[in-house]
């Protein structure tokens, strides 16, 4: 699959939802949002926030380097996100 029928493939499955929703904190657990405020701070930046019905949301910041990408865990912890997006 190239990577512009990927890209494709995966706003048909958003739909119309923008990649972070406006009011997105909502979604998040404290220890999602306190994890997000600190790395902010040290100038990491939110990649996105998979949103699941079932699940709390995934996210993923990006480092202040741009060389690695983190998953925000629901209890706060990071943990190395690969970019799997199946």
């Amino acid at each position: 699959m190239t990577q512009t029928s990927e890209k494709l493939e995966e706003s048909c499955k958003r739909g119309f939802k923008a990649e972070v929703p406006f009011g997105y904190e909502t979604l998040l657990t404290d220890g999602q949002r306190h994890r997000l405020d600190e790395c902010r701070q040290q100038g990491w930046e939110l990649q996105f926030i998979r949103r699941n019905m079932t699940n709390c949301p995934t996210v993923v910041v990006q480092d202040t380097g741009e060389r690695q990408s983190w998953r925000i865990c629901d209890d706060g912890t990071l943990e190395a996100f690969a970019g799997n997006r199946g």
